[in-house]
């Protein structure tokens, strides 16, 4: 099986059953707005992957090659951007840890989220400076 359609099934068994545990816990106790706000960006990050792996099962299909130089430059480059960028949030979130909130639970997912979202979005800044030089 190709590589593509392994992410693909992988993300979306994982979407279901995320799915089905968020849906599974509402029904036992009730979701604070912090926490319904993370399972919402959670399943959008979720969303945007599959619709990605989709595309790039599409692109296989077409013949196009899954890997080249320009973009495992892209995801040196962004990686490393995004490395930097979350040792910074991780500090200033210990360091505003009594502001921001006094759950550790909250504090360490949401972290981890913006994480993710760093580096989604230091991936796209660095694609678009890469097209265009």
């Amino acid at each position: 099986m190709k590589k593509s359609k392994i992410l693909f099934l992988t993300l979306s068994g994982l979407t279901l059953t995320f799915i089905i545990g968020i849906y599974s816990y509402s029904k036992t106790s009730e979701i604070q707005p912090q926490m319904l706000i993370m399972y919402l960006l959670i399943g959008l990050i979720a969303l945007v992957s599959i619709i990605i792996s989709i595309r790039k099962m599409k692109e296989e299909k077409e013949g196009q090659p899954m890997e080249d130089e320009f973009t495992t430059q892209v995801k040196h480059k962004s990686g490393f951007y995004a490395y930097i960028a979350s040792l910074y949030m991780w500090l200033f979130i210990f360091l505003f840890k009594d502001i921001l909130s006094s759950d550790p639970e909250i504090l360490i997912g949401g972290g981890i989220l913006l994480s993710g979202v760093i580096g989604y979005t230091c991936k796209l800044i660095v694609k678009r400076e890469l097209n265009e030089k």
